[in-house]
């Protein structure tokens, strides 16, 4: 009776050992944590899980609007080739853009005057939950962009347009891809400077939505 009471109680404390051994705290949505005693922050999951961050490369489509308060709306649609390095909750990006004009939208077709065009480059940063993880992401996002507006067939129409924009994002990451879509508010000095000076006057306002998918490496 008594061997068999040493064995439980033997038994007992291996079992307690053993859950103190596996007993990491309590592990984020990643499966990971800040370690007890060094309060290093490491993880226990997959790689992909694991991974903090890295650089992406993609692509987006884009679409930005000038509203005339009162008048028109002028759009502009195209593409951009972007990058972006991030870590955890802060992202570094940086794009370059091509929009021709939009001078048509209907149910079939979406017609382009490629004789007016936007073609320029941006660069800002995110931040936010999720940015550089595998897994679902909410951001906020901002920074400047600097393009010149070329009108092939009056070059006095040319402009440089500059500004800030800031805006919000979301999206996920795979282990592979990363994919977002984000609006953004524009500074619509320059733009408003450059139609007073082809006579259209009134408040305006300028944002931007686009659709981006980019490679995670």
């Amino acid at each position: 009776m008594r061997s068999l009471f040493i064995t439980a109680a033997t038994a007992a404390l291996a079992l307690t050992s053993t859950v103190v051994s596996a007993d990491v705290g309590v592990l984020d949505r990643y499966q990971c944590h800040n370690h007890q005693q060094t309060g290093q922050y490491h993880c226990h999951g997959p790689a992909d899980l694991a991974k903090l961050g890295g650089f992406v490369a993609g692509v987006d489509g884009r679409v930005q609007a000038w509203s005339v308060d009162g008048g028109e709306t002028y759009l502009f649609a195209g593409i951009a080739a972007n990058a972006e390095y991030n870590y955890r909750w802060v992202a570094v990006t940086g794009s370059y853009f091509i929009m021709p004009m939009v001078t048509g939208v209907d149910a079939d077709d979406v017609t382009f005057d490629d004789s007016v065009m936007q073609q320029g480059w941006e660069i800002g940063a995110k931040v936010g939950p999720g940015v550089g993880r595998k897994g679902s992401k909410v951001y906020l996002t901002a920074g400047w962009s600097n393009s010149d507006l070329t009108d092939k067939g009056n070059s006095a129409n040319d402009a440089t347009l500059s500004g800030y924009y800031a805006g919000v994002g979301f999206g996920a990451n795979t282990a592979t891809l990363a994919v977002d879509a984000v609006a953004t508010y524009r500074d619509p000095a320059s733009v408003t400077d450059f139609l007073e000076g082809q006579g259209t006057t009134g408040d305006v306002l300028v944002f931007d939505t686009r659709v981006s998918v980019g490679w995670r490496f």
